[in-house]
């Protein structure tokens, strides 16, 4: 016993125990969106909380905890029985001083020796500290579970409020979550928390902290956490989160991270992402994901949705994945045609085009004879694309496309190029796009204006120091007026949002990627529509799906929210 205690660690050090740093994402508006690495919240004093709170914590955990000299020798004897007959640990008997002597103090190896070591800090603490102040050390540094450390921090993750608002079903659940905290987060497993707060109820209705009537009324009644409604942000969070790291080098300490997100543009995107991907239309065409990304023409992230279901799948398919881009190329195409002194009302000729054994063929294998390079664009044919890109050289188209950032260096320079067969990420592709709409200026995407620490220090700030022109803003102007037509009257007349608008839809072989991407005179925005394993769609071209839920998306955020004061003289 002298030998352990004199093994102690320094308890002074132990309480200022290193833990991970964490990381707050906030949103443009400064509005906290997600959060990494553990959170404490402030300490809370048990004077301050509703008696309910810790009564849930006492009958579940430690129902003598004031009647006790820090070990519980009727819970050691009633469990020591149980673990015999059952021949293994299946009743814990520690109380709620050693299980502050343990979680403060000590490592969680499991030996004799922090065994006794735990012995010897509850009887310390016992005799140093009153009952109130043990508990309230507790409530204040006990892990809850989702990177939460004390009740305060508890209260605000899983229910938006204060530990002195909770109310008693809530406190039942936080009570009860203890046991096993991954199991019992009621916001990824609602039904597994509700069952074991009721146990917790049943708990204090025995002990007699709360009536029957009133328990049952609190376990009807209930309370719902939290849950993500816009689950879709942790996408943003993510790679946002992964950027903050490639910006610092490493992470060691706390840290705020300011973002471009706009709340109520996050909110459109995905709730239209998710109506349409689970729309019976979705279903009976066999399209199972989707991504989609807003972005200001400054290449800022307004809105990000990586899939339709971040809980089920945190693959974030608009940063991540790497797709063919079908036809949403061709408005590069052109562009590079026009920079090379043809024009869009330049009449050219669509016929069969044979290329070293390959053929490319239109929609319908439909050949239109004598059209303008604007009719080309705005029914996306593809033979004239092709012709257009041999005429106009493919190592220049491919240079354009490469400049703006619609494909990767890894992209080949031949006549395929002009339908898209290079591989992209949509993030990349609305970059490009949104280069298009600022007039041809280049564009990086980026979600992170500032990094600071915990006080204050500015770590890091993101800094425009101007721009690079990409091409002649009379060229841009020019694939404006053709572009504006697409959705007008060619391929995309579904994505119409009802303002000024220009875009072009992009479909692969065998539908196995669908693409609207388009741009106003405010933002950028592109959506994506496939499957995970590139299983063909059953015919879910780039004009159908994904032009909906851009032009819904686009409208929504674009569009002043309907007031009767609108209206009003």
């Amino acid at each position: 016993v002298g030998w352990c205690w004199a093994t102690l660690p320094d308890l002074e050090k132990a309480v200022a125990a290193a833990r991970a740093p964490r990381i707050s994402i906030l949103a443009r508006d400064g509005t906290e969106i997600a959060s990494y690495g553990a959170k404490y919240g402030r300490p809370v004093s048990l004077k301050r909380l509703p008696d309910y709170v810790p009564q849930a914590l006492i009958a579940t955990e430690d129902r003598r905890f004031y009647s006790h000299f820090g070990v519980d020798a009727r819970s050691v004897l009633r469990a020591a029985v149980v673990n015999a007959v059952k021949g293994r640990k299946a009743q814990g008997a520690s109380t709620l001083t050693q299980q502050v002597a343990k979680n403060l103090f000590l490592s969680p190896q499991k030996t004799m020796r922090r065994k006794v070591q735990e012995l010897l800090l509850a009887f310390w603490l016992e005799r140093k500290l009153t009952k109130d102040q043990i508990l309230t050390i507790y409530l204040n540094r006990v892990y809850f579970g989702a990177g939460t450390y004390g009740i305060e921090a508890a209260a605000r993750k899983y229910y938006g409020v204060g530990a002195k608002d909770l109310n008693l079903y809530q406190a039942a659940v936080l009570a009860g979550l203890l046991k096993a905290p991954t199991t019992y987060n009621p916001l990824t497993h609602p039904k597994a928390a509700d069952r074991r707060a009721r146990l917790v109820l049943a708990n204090m209705v025995k002990v007699g902290y709360v009536s029957a009537r009133k328990a049952l009324n609190a376990a009807e009644t209930g309370a719902v956490a939290e849950k993500d409604r816009d689950g879709s942000v942790y996408y943003f969070a993510d790679w946002v989160a992964a950027e903050a790291e490639a910006y610092l080098g490493s992470i060691g300490r706390d840290i705020v991270v300011e973002t471009t997100l706009d709340p109520e543009k996050q909110a459109v995107l995905d709730k239209e992402i998710k109506a349409a991907l689970s729309s019976a239309e979705a279903k009976e065409k066999n399209a199972t994901q989707a991504a989609g990304v807003v972005m200001d023409l400054d290449g800022g992230v307004l809105a990000m949705t990586g899939g339709v279901d971040y809980k089920k799948s945190q693959f974030n398919r608009a940063v991540e994945a790497r797709r063919q881009i079908g036809s949403a190329i061709k408005p590069f195409v052109y562009l590079t045609a026009f920079e090379h002194g043809m024009r869009a009302d330049d009449v050219v000729r669509d016929k069969p085009l044979y290329l070293n054994g390959w053929s490319p063929k239109n929609d319908g294998g439909k050949y239109y004879g004598d059209i303008t390079l604007r009719d080309a664009l705005v029914k996306s044919v593809n033979t004239v694309a092709v012709a257009t890109a041999i005429k106009t050289g493919v190592r220049d188209v491919r240079k354009t496309a490469v400049k703006f950032g619609v494909v990767g260096a890894d992209c080949k320079a031949d006549g395929a190029i002009a339908l898209g067969v290079c591989q992209t990420r949509l993030i990349d592709a609305v970059g490009a796009y949104a280069a298009l709409a600022n007039g041809g200026f280049g564009v990086t995407p980026f979600g992170i204006t500032r990094i600071s620490g915990r006080d204050g220090e500015v770590l890091y700030e993101r800094f425009d120091g101007g721009r690079s022109r990409l091409v002649n803003p009379r060229y841009v102007a020019e694939l404006d007026s053709v572009l504006i037509d697409v959705i007008g009257r060619g391929t995309g007349k579904k994505a119409n949002p009802t303002v000024l608008a220009k875009g072009k839809t992009g479909t692969t072989q065998n539908y196995r990627d669908a693409w609207f991407v388009g741009y106003t005179r405010d933002l950028a925005a592109g959506i994506w529509v496939g499957n995970d394993d590139e299983t063909p769609m059953n015919k879910v071209a780039g004009g159908g799906l994904p032009a909906e839920i851009w032009g819904k998306v686009v409208h929504d955020v674009s569009l002043p929210a309907f007031s009767e004061d609108s209206y009003s003289e």
